[in-house]
């Protein structure tokens, strides 16, 4: 191992051959994949995402590396992850030039799973040359001093009187501009611009150059920097990183979340336990593999081994390739699923059977794991505090004197910047920030924990909807009749009052109320809708 060279953690991506992107796609591609002739951003999109993978690993990784063919054809750093339902994105940016580019997959396995974690030995990501895209400290001093020099030799024209005894410039004479005022000006406008004077200082705040701007930028917009504001170019823009910012301004509520993750998960293994598996033996025969490779009943009154019986035996639609892979490693001993052991259907009825008690089994689990609702309420609680301190820091921008520029502010709820900590600069944006903390109340002022919450959400979803509790109400002998008003009933476009036999349904339309009766469980039947008695009426009943 060179000198350049450390153990560095990994997340290892596996890319298949380019195909259609299954659409929507979270990140908007058109397509996934590897093919030759892709650009090093279009490759880099189409490896960082989206991906089933564990996010406490992935989030502690250096560098994600994309393989395909067998070979590294892209390296990429890893800044942090977004969420698109139960998969994950990287956020990072691509390394075209990391010496692990070329090289032979660092984590070759036999695995159908594209995500590979481990550790290799290569050259550490803050080890690796700048970006040359950005511009040396040489070539900004250059422009600065050609734009400061441009300025000292500007003249500005004189006035004279004319013939009508008014003011207008003198072609003939100038006079040198206020360079003094110009390098002012210019100054005010970058401290403003980077967020405070302090901040444009940060570089070295104590020297003897630093002190002599601070002095000349107080003598010009204030010591509290009250007109400072005015001076400001560039949009005010951030990003809040809501979960982030709650670890540092409200940990309980960040360990109430993870309190109701692990109660969600131990209710869940505790509807394992009471609904076990169905018993297998009923349904299949089940065969040991010897270390001849012969196959010998675990039961005494089954049937003698036979491959025909494995291959014609009930399957799921789908399964019969997933059981020639069973069938390579069950002849070889070893392979991909290292299967020691085999089962066989008792015939088309047992299989039947079978497959119905594990997909009722797996649709009652399926009730009982609330994970995903839990997460679903944790986002759209983080959400709603990201938008209200958005709007206060809005509304503390607009007291800013002075300030004109826009104000863009985006909240983002999903990324977490592994080793990320909040800035220490005094910014306009922190103070911003930092007010906005300290009058917006946290999701912990919502009633209930996380779990109240959750479980609170979770019985209003599964509870009828005012409109079919009504109509159930009103159902008789599997029917209802309903009749709504209208002032003019000769056109079925017309806009109908919803009356008191429909609450909840607002004004609208005959497809409206027919869509609303459709989610309550009812159809209009028999002749449709009738117009009686300058009425609309219809026979309604329950869909079955």
């Amino acid at each position: 191992m060179d000198g350049m060279s450390a153990p560095v953690q990994i997340v290892r991506i596996k890319l298949g051959d380019d195909r259609p992107a299954p659409q929507p796609d979270p990140l908007g591609r058109d397509r996934v994949g590897y093919v030759d002739g892709l650009t090093t951003s279009e490759l880099w999109e189409r490896g960082r995402g989206v991906w089933k993978a564990r996010l406490a690993t992935v989030a502690e990784a250096d560098l994600a590396v994309l393989v395909a063919r067998g070979t590294v054809q892209l390296v990429g750093t890893i800044d942090g992850v977004t969420f698109h339902g139960d998969r994950v994105a990287i956020e990072g940016r691509p390394l075209p030039q990391h010496p692990l580019t070329g090289q032979p997959d660092p984590l070759p396995n036999r695995s159908q799973n594209p995500i590979a974690y481990g550790t290799v030995t290569t050259v550490p990501t803050e080890s690796l040359p700048d970006d040359t895209s950005q511009a040396s400290y040489a070539d900004l001093l250059t422009d600065a001093v050609d734009a400061l020099t441009a300025a000292a030799r500007w003249r500005r024209p004189t006035l004279r009187k004319n013939a009508q005894d008014k003011w207008e410039p003198d072609p003939d004479h100038t006079e040198p501009g206020d360079w003094a005022e110009f390098v002012t000006l210019s100054l005010a406008g970058t401290a403003a611009n980077v967020g405070g004077i302090e901040a444009a200082l940060a570089g070295r705040p104590g020297s003897w150059e630093a002190e002599g701007v601070r002095q000349l930028l107080h003598s010009t917009v204030g010591v509290d920097e009250e007109q400072l504001w005015q001076h400001r170019t560039e949009p005010l823009e951030m990003t809040i990183y809501v979960d982030e910012l709650l670890v540092d301004v409200d940990y309980d509520l960040v360990r109430a979340y993870e309190e109701a993750y692990e109660e969600v998960r131990r209710r869940y293994e505790a509807a394992e336990q009471a609904d076990p598996e169905p018993d297998y033996d009923r349904y299949l025969w089940t065969y040991d593999r010897t270390e001849t490779g012969d196959f010998v009943a675990r039961a005494a009154d089954a049937p003698a081994w036979s491959w025909d019986a494995w291959r014609s035996q009930p399957a799921r639609p789908g399964e019969r390739d997933f059981r020639h892979a069973i069938e390579d490693s069950l002849r070889a001993g070893a392979g991909s699923y290292s299967a020691t052991a085999a089962t066989i259907a008792k015939g088309q009825n047992a299989a039947e059977e079978l497959w119905r008690l594990e997909d009722a089994r797996e649709e009652r689990l399926n009730a009982a794991d609330l994970e995903v609702e839990l997460e679903q309420l944790r986002l759209r609680e983080l959400r709603a505090y990201g938008e209200a301190l958005k709007a206060r820091i809005e509304d503390l921008a607009a007291d800013l004197p002075g300030l004109q520029v826009p104000i863009h502010i985006t909240v983002d709820v999903t990324t977490f910047r592994s080793g990320s900590t909040r800035s220490t600069l005094e910014t306009v944006e922190d103070r911003l920030l930092n007010l906005a903390l300290e009058s917006t109340p946290t999701p912990s002022a919502l009633p209930g924990t996380p779990l109240d919450r959750l479980l609170r959400s979770v019985e209003e979803a599964h509870s009828p909807t005012t409109i079919e509790t009504h109509l159930m109400a009103l159902a008789t002998d599997g029917e209802i009749q309903i009749t709504l008003h209208d002032s003019d009933a000769e056109n079925y476009g017309d806009q109908l009052a919803d009356q008191e036999t429909i609450p909840g349904v607002d004004t609208t339309d005959l497809t409206a109320i027919e869509n609303a009766l459709s989610a309550a469980g009812y159809r209009v039947a028999g002749e449709g809708w009738q117009i009686v008695d300058g009425h609309y009426s219809a026979r309604v009943e329950v869909a079955r």
